[in-house]
C-alpha cells in the first residue's frame, strides 16, 4: 500500500508538472504570436519607408540628370562665347591696325584721339552750397 501512495504522489506531481509545463508553453506561444504580429507591423512600416526612400532616390537621380544636361549646355554655350570673344578680339586688333594705318597715311596724330577734355563748370566746385537764408536759423532750441 505504501508503494501505491508513492505511485499516486508521483502521478499527481507529474500531472501538476505537465499542467505547469503546458501553461508555460501556452504563454510562450502567446508571447511569440504577439512578437510575430509586432514584427509584421514593423516589416510593413519599414517597407513603406523603403518605398518612400526609393522614390526620393529616383527623383534625385532624375534631378541630377537634368542638372547634368543643363551644365553641359552651359559649358557648350560658354565655349562658344569664348570662341566668339576670341574672334572679336582678332577683329578689333585688325580694325585698330587699319585705323592706325589710315591715320598715319593721312597725317593725323593719334595723340589727339587720346586727349581727355575736362568739363567746364559754371559754378566753383570748391564752394559749399547755401543751406539756409540768413539769420532766420537759430539752431535747435529744445529737445523734443
Amino acid at each position: 500500500e505504501q508503494s501505491d501512495i508513492e505511485h499516486r504522489d508521483r502521478c499527481e506531481n507529474s500531472d501538476g508538472k505537465n499542467q505547469n509545463d503546458m501553461e508555460d508553453l501556452d504563454h510562450a506561444i502567446e508571447k511569440a504570436s504577439k512578437s510575430i504580429e509586432h514584427l509584421g507591423n514593423e516589416e510593413e512600416r519599414l517597407s513603406d519607408a523603403i518605398e518612400v526612400l526609393e522614390a526620393a532616390i529616383k527623383k534625385s537621380k532624375a534631378d541630377m540628370d537634368e542638372l547634368l544636361t543643363l551644365r553641359n549646355a552651359d559649358v557648350a554655350e560658354f565655349k562658344q562665347a569664348l570662341k566668339d570673344d576670341t574672334g572679336a578680339i582678332a577683329v578689333l586688333q585688325r580694325a585698330m591696325a587699319a585705323l592706325t594705318q589710315f591715320f598715319e597715311k593721312n597725317n593725323i596724330k593719334l595723340s589727339m584721339l587720346s586727349k581727355k577734355q575736362e568739363p567746364e563748370y559754371s559754378v566753383d566746385p570748391d564752394k559749399a552750397p547755401e543751406t539756409w537764408d540768413g539769420p532766420k536759423y537759430g539752431g535747435r532750441k529744445e529737445e523734443s
